[in-house]
């Protein structure tokens, strides 16, 4: 009989927590629900969609900045046709690439983001380690993870709790203890994005305004500080990326370049280890597909990322808007019917 009381006390008082926790983040309007932005198996289900595609559809691959600069909905709102995003943060494109590339049908236009510390690496680096977790899960995920990500479909933007930066783990890391005895407490990711089910991104309002989250992503930026591991392989790179992008034409398949703006200490530094002419101009010359530099147009060229290196969300809306401008001038995309 105790053991039954206890049981029930312990119930009562985690309903009463979950509740407290998820009427608080609730009423907190600038950190909307979404779905974790480290989902292998968002991913995948979204990757599932590329045999439903057609010679008219677009997929945006890359890293964060082609991830998080780019409004899918908003696009699809212009265009009528939503492209699918599988682009993903700190990762290189280079196995989501071969992979549509070589086991997909799909001949339709590949926007690719060029991040130059992610995107020149070779196949076994980190970054590229990054990009083959995600083509892995697609093609080995068992049923039960299958199951398990529709049940995560349906409550996973409507508890709080179930965010991996709202959990109380993630919570207890972001107290501001102060460095003590030689020990320097660990600069812990801010808050700064919340995406949904498609994998369309949006900033958070207090990453866009608040000037001490953005100050600690910045801080954040220098660990590792960025360095160019690709002087020794860039000519495999380049060579590799055309042999793929040639069998990718022959079926009818286009690709488009895109590099989005940045400031501070990446505007400073990416020109000096990627010299445009030895990288992005060659990438585009040798693999005879259009790209489209931020430095190119004064428009962008203005936009000023909060944390250096990913837009607000007006100006990511708006980056779309003269991303698909420059799309249809050139006839690279035309609108659905």
């Amino acid at each position: 009989m105790v053991n039954r009381y206890l049981f029930l006390y312990a119930a009562l008082l985690a309903v009463i927590l979950l509740s407290v926790h998820e009427w608080y983040w609730g009423e907190v309007k600038h950190w909307p629900k979404g779905h974790d932005l480290e989902s292998l198996d968002v991913w995948a289900d979204n990757r599932a969609e590329v045999s439903e595609l057609s010679e008219k559809d677009v997929i945006i691959l890359g890293s964060s900045r082609a991830h998080f600069n780019i409004n899918i909905h908003h696009w699809d709102s212009i265009t009528g046709r939503r492209p699918l995003q599988l682009a993903y943060p700190g990762s290189s494109p280079l196995h989501p690439i071969e992979d549509i590339i070589n086991e997909s049908d799909f001949n339709g236009l590949l926007v690719i983001g060029v991040a130059p510390g992610l995107f020149y690496t070779v196949s076994g680096t980190w970054p590229a380690n990054r990009g083959k977790a995600f083509v892995d899960r697609f093609y080995h995920r068992t049923y039960a993870q299958i199951f398990n990500q529709r049940v995560y479909d349906y409550i996973d933007p409507h508890f709080n709790y179930l965010n991996p930066d709202l959990s109380y783990k993630s919570l207890i890391d972001r107290l501001p203890f102060p460095n003590r005895d030689s020990v320097s407490d660990v600069e812990i990711w801010p808050p700064m994005v919340a995406m949904d089910k498609y994998r369309n991104i949006r900033m958070l309002p207090i990453m866009e305004t608040d000037t001490a989250h953005q100050r600690r992503q910045k801080r954040i930026w220098f660990n590792p500080n960025p360095m160019n591991r690709a002087a020794d392989t860039i000519d495999y790179i380049i060579d590799h990326y055309v042999e793929l992008f040639d069998k990718f034409k022959e079926r009818g398949g286009r690709v488009v370049f895109i590099n989005g703006p940045v400031t501070g200490y990446y505007l400073k530094n990416e020109p000096v280890l990627w010299p445009r002419e030895e990288y992005w101009d060659r990438l585009l010359r040798e693999c005879d597909c259009p790209g489209y530099h931020y430095a190119d147009h004064q428009e962008t060229q203005a936009m000023q990322p909060p944390e250096w290196s990913h837009l607000k969300r007006s100006d990511a809306d708006r980056f779309t808007e003269l991303l698909i401008e420059r799309l249809r001038r050139d006839k690279w995309i035309e609108d659905a019917l």
